[in-house]
């Protein structure tokens, strides 16, 4: 008997396995979904690598009493855990489906930790490859069937594949600690992980980011959209079952604003605050039963949000108040509990000022027994109110029709109304941004010579060049006539006006007959009537950013970029100058 099997031996018979629960938190408001539960070894002595102990234990066929361990000393510790939130237990992936597993997870084990199958998130762990794909699959579909939930750990790494996410259609994913470390720095991460979690999204499935070490990597999840995650940055794993800090809770909210702005976002949807109403309030150690009766007394009370030291702390819809007074045993189980005991803390809040299409993007992240609650709006880290999604659906619905009446009926460009209040909105904010002006030179001749349906072609193909050369969510509009605008960021302004100038340039010549594009003009009319030899379509491209002059208002910009322009109009051919 080697030393290794010696230390596995001792620590089994021993018990000597301690728990340790890491939060796994919304990126969305930092509020905790569940906890990991981890182990570790108790005694110094028998001190070894945790995932050495477990590769020990599958090399002398002890994963079964290593893994039951394990399970059970956290479910122990779950008795502290808060109601409402979710354990995730790891387990082999070849256990899983081991006939002694599913007997011993029956709902009369879990009552024994006052558990639910609702309450357990089984996180499979490919420590080593499937052994029969078939069976797995089963037994996964015979948990689901009983309301366990399943994550599948380590996606992106290892044997997690898309497989193997297709054939368990689990209800988690957790991508690799691999995939999250310095993604600020890595586009190809970035694109993986944005398109997992828009998978995730149409999906039906949460997407966690696990290993998260630093605020630049949670800034970037945040921004790929990302709903959950855990790290050492979020919080250290902990004997007690505890939430993150409300500094970081914070952050993440602070992140989610700079995601907003990041992502080019207008200013035309309204504010939450300007749709929330005040809601129905309680205090926290309020009787349950007296909430009760009132909600029974007074059918308008559809949810409550409870509140301490002005901060809302809970939030509980009318018909799962009710069924917690339901059923057999319902009414003596609850009459006596405060009200705090039975809300969910786990609820989506959002600031007073995050607009509302933002607001209903984060509602529709949330998982599908929540999906339609209303949201708990925040002012200065205290209560302001509530919107419901009815709310939210209408806001953004007369925005949209608002703006399909204000877009070029040719292009389907923002128009006028839509670039002035895009213009406002950057020009009196702190995110970097550039302001490119586009200008067809010589469009009037060509639409003098070639006629008006060449001329809405020509606008067309601009149009057209515009948006295929924006790959980072640019604001494009059509101020009128031949003239455009794209809002950037100044950093990305330069090479999206080359691409531009590259693409009509190469483009135009489509437009024009044989015989004027080997003479290089066409011979038209001018301005005062007189026939005039003109030149091939160029761009005149004129450009603002913030990137060393600041504007504090409108005036001010208007006229620096008035000046830029004509000077861009006096040069020949296709010409751009960003300052």
């Amino acid at each position: 008997m080697d030393d290794k099997q010696q230390l596995l031996d001792r620590l089994l018979e021993g018990r000597y396995i301690t728990p340790v629960f890491q939060p796994i938190v919304s990126l969305m408001d930092g509020k905790t979904y569940g906890y990991e539960a981890l182990s570790r070894i108790s005694i110094k002595e028998l001190e070894m690598n945790i995932e050495e102990m477990f590769q020990t234990a599958f090399e002398h066929n002890k994963s079964w009493e290593l893994e039951t361990l394990c399970r059970v000393k956290a479910l122990e510790h779950s008795i502290y855990m808060e109601r409402g939130k979710k354990l995730f237990l790891n387990v082999n992936c070849n256990i899983i489906y081991d006939s002694t597993f599913r007997e011993g997870f029956t709902k009369e084990y879990l009552q024994k930790f006052g558990l639910t199958s609702n309450d357990i998130i089984f996180e499979i762990t490919e420590r080593v490859s499937i052994l029969d794909t078939h069976a797995f699959t089963s037994a996964v579909d015979h948990y689901q069937k009983q309301n366990y939930g399943i994550a599948i750990d380590d996606v992106g790494a290892g044997y997690s594949g898309l497989n193997r996410i297709a054939n368990a259609r689990p209800d988690l994913i957790k991508l690799d600690m691999n995939m999250i470390r310095d993604v600020q720095k890595d586009e190809t991460k970035q694109l993986l992980i944005k398109a997992l979690s828009e998978f995730g999204k149409n999906a039906g499935i949460l997407v966690i980011a696990e290993g998260i070490e630093t605020e630049a990597e949670l800034n970037t999840l945040v921004g790929l959209g990302v709903g959950y995650g855990q790290g050492f940055f979020l919080s250290y794993p902990d004997p007690d079952f505890k939430d993150i800090s409300r500094e970081k809770a914070d952050l993440i909210k602070n992140c989610q604003d700079k995601s907003y702005i990041k992502k080019n976002k207008t200013s035309i949807y309204p504010m939450a605050g300007y749709l929330s109403r005040s809601g129905h309030t309680f205090f926290p150690y309020e009787k349950a039963l007296k909430i009760y009766e009132t909600l029974q007394n007074d059918p308008t009370i559809t949810e409550f949000i409870v509140t301490e030291g002005g901060a809302a702390i809970g939030f509980m819809t009318r018909t799962a108040l009710i069924e917690k007074f339901g059923g057999r045993y319902g009414f003596s189980l609850n009459s006596k509990k405060s009200i705090q005991q039975l809300t969910n803390k786990n609820f989506l809040s959002v600031n007073y000022d995050m607009p509302v299409n933002q607001v209903s993007k984060l509602a529709m992240q949330r998982h599908y027994d929540q999906l339609y609650n209303p949201i708990v709006v925040e002012k200065e880290g205290n209560y302001w109110g509530i919107v419901t999604i009815k709310d939210l659906l209408e806001a953004c619905t007369k925005v949209e029709v608002d703006t399909a009446m204000h877009s070029n009926p040719l292009t389907g460009l923002p128009g006028n109304l839509l670039i002035d209040q895009e213009i406002l909105y950057r020009v009196l904010n702190q995110a970097p941004y550039c302001i490119i002006y586009f200008d067809i030179d010589n469009f009037k001749s060509y639409n003098d010579a070639y006629s008006f349906q060449s001329g809405d072609m020509m606008l067309m193909l601009l149009t057209d060049v515009l948006k295929k050369a924006a790959v980072k969510g640019e604001f494009i509009g059509h101020i009128g006539g031949d003239d455009f605008i794209v809002i950037c960021d100044y950093l990305e302004a330069e090479n999206y006006c080359e691409e531009v100038i590259e693409r009509f340039s190469h483009r135009v010549s489509s437009l024009y007959h044989k015989d004027d594009m080997e003479r290089g003009y066409i011979i038209s009319k001018n301005r005062r009537g007189m026939t005039e030899e003109f030149p091939v379509a160029s761009l005149s491209v004129a450009g603002i950013s913030n990137r060393i002059k600041t504007y504090n208002n409108i005036d001010s910009f208007s006229a620096d970029i008035a000046e830029l322009k004509k000077k861009c109009k006096r040069q020949t051919g296709s010409y751009y100058e960003i300052v």
